[in-house]
């Protein structure tokens, strides 16, 4: 039997083990999923020991960045985005990469297939939004991106040459095609970073927060009626795109789309 796992710290909030074990019951796999808690003091111990009994982890706050000097091959996107969230093994080689960027772009174009040439501005400057402006510059955006330190937008443009934005009252919404939440305002809090009449019907709304699925940024932009993209969209594509990394086959993304909500 194969077994698998999530580390964080704390861990009780997890969906990890519950999306990925609907996999192994819908293919019949072999396996196991558990949550393990792993204090950040002993996050290295643990990837140089308790890793080598599992055939993959996948990695949540506040271990993605700390991972980093801890895994010996590094995934393109792992590199760029500067954080990790899937380990896996090449022969004894711990490798490490990067699922939340796909995820991100999984969730988007469920509302907007084509992104080539769409303006898109990022709200956040954290782990959450490099993975998604990585995705994006991908995929052939225009992105602009804003957080509540200015300094840590500017540091983040200059890494994917985009462009940051100093003051969101100075923006005009009808410049752009899709906004997205990428900050933890509306994390168990009625709030939004944007005022209500920011939005428009031919905006693409995507939060990343997931807990709760609606969040105040959401209901206004579903108010001006603008298609809204929820978060466990994301949490779903980054999962799926794992699963095909340790597993080597497709999910159908309603298993995990309904386990979800279990």
């Amino acid at each position: 039997m194969k077994k698998f796992a999530v580390i964080g710290h704390p861990i009780g909030h997890t969906k990890s083990p519950v999306l990925h074990e609907a996999g192994f019951i819908e293919l019949e796999i072999d396996a196991t999923f558990e949550a393990v808690e792993v204090a950040p003091g002993d996050l290295a111990s643990w990837v140089n020991g308790e890793f080598r009994n599992y055939h993959g982890v996948a990695v949540t706050i506040p271990h993605k960045e700390a991972l980093l000097p801890l895994v010996q091959k590094l995934s393109p996107a792992a590199e760029a985005i500067g954080a990790v969230n899937t380990l896996y093994w090449e022969e004894d080689v711990i490798c490490g990469t990067n699922t939340d960027c796909l995820g991100a772009l999984r969730a988007i174009q469920s509302e907007l297939p084509v992104l080539e040439g769409k303006k898109v501005l990022v709200l956040g400057a954290g782990g959450a939004a490099r993975a998604v402006v990585f995705a994006l510059k991908t995929a052939g955006a225009v992105t602009a991106i804003w957080n509540r330190t200015t300094d840590k937008a500017i540091k983040l443009a200059a890494d994917f040459e985009i462009d940051p934005v100093e003051s969101l009252s100075s923006l005009n919404p009808d410049n752009f095609d899709v906004i997205i939440n990428a900050t933890s305002v509306g994390l168990r809090e009625w709030k939004s970073v944007l005022p209500a009449d920011f939005w428009s019907p031919h905006h693409v709304a995507f939060d990343m927060v997931y807990d709760p699925l609606e969040t105040k940024f959401l209901s206004d932009a579903a108010e001006a009626e603008a298609p809204c993209v929820t978060g466990d969209k994301m949490l779903v594509g980054q999962a799926l795109e794992q699963f095909k990394l340790w597993h080597g086959v497709e999910l159908e993304p309603e298993v995990m789309g309904t386990a979800f909500f279990q």
